[in-house]
């Protein structure tokens, strides 16, 4: 697990590196809670990622078995079958990949066990090269909302 900063880009090693990072590198907020990405069918944790055109929505198949999983609440917000076709983007990493590791930073609007999320940030790590960076950020505009946290 080594963390590193090359040529003004974060870059790690394993999903470890990922999680880390989401604290040394907030997007919006700081992240009180970070939870890795992993498949519910197979247990892998390797995806290929779609984002809505504003990047408030991510949905991810696993490079495993295939399973689509909308993340957080997504499926609720994803675009509509006519806009979808040009409004959403594959993630792909300045390598060329598109196979990236995902961990979720919480920020919720305090520190009680039962605080609603405020912001929600996705993080990737590219599994060929290992750069990491943000892919999707997003505020949560209502509550409860804390059941987020255990859809990861």
């Amino acid at each position: 697990m080594t963390l590193r900063k090359i040529n003004d880009s974060w870059v790690g090693d394993d999903i470890n590196d990922l999680v880390t990072y989401i604290g040394v590198e907030p997007n919006e907020y700081v992240a009180h809670q970070v939870v890795a990405a992993r498949c519910a069918h197979c247990s892998g944790q390797v995806f290929v990622l779609e984002t809505d055109e504003s990047s408030t929505c991510v949905r991810r198949t696993c490079a495993q078995c295939d399973q689509t999983t909308y993340m957080l609440d997504s499926e609720e917000n994803w675009p509509t079958t006519e806009e979808e076709a040009e409004a959403n983007y594959f993630v792909e990493c300045t390598c060329g990949s598109d196979q990236f590791e995902t961990a979720v930073g919480f920020s919720f609007y305090d520190d009680t066990p039962t605080s609603d999320i405020r912001w929600v940030s996705i993080a990737v790590r590219c599994t060929t090269d290992g750069l990491i960076g943000y892919c999707a950020d997003w505020k949560i505009g209502y509550g409860p909302s804390r059941q987020l946290v255990d859809s990861v």
